[in-house]
């Protein structure tokens, strides 16, 4: 079953929750790095995390078009599920 954009995105600020340390609630508008803080390796774990909840994997150009929360999520919906 498809989950909705707003079970995407609430699954996706838990994980990025366990990756950064802000004292506010993160937002769709935030910036994975500006705002969020998180270097590339931490991009990359959150990445990682990602991919393992949501059984896709991110290609290389599609990531370099992801910057803020809203971007995870909307690229997320267009990502087949990988075949296990």
């Amino acid at each position: 079953m498809a989950m909705s954009y707003e079970e995407r995105m609430k699954v996706t600020l838990e994980i990025l929750g366990r990756h950064v340390d802000i004292d506010r609630a993160i937002v769709p508008t935030d910036h994975i790095q500006s705002d969020l803080g998180l270097d590339s390796l931490g991009v990359m774990e959150v990445v990682a995390d990602i991919e393992d909840r949501f059984e896709v994997q991110i290609p290389q150009d599609v990531l370099s078009t992801i910057s803020t929360v809203d971007d995870v999520v909307k690229a997320l919906e267009k990502l087949p599920a990988v075949k296990t």
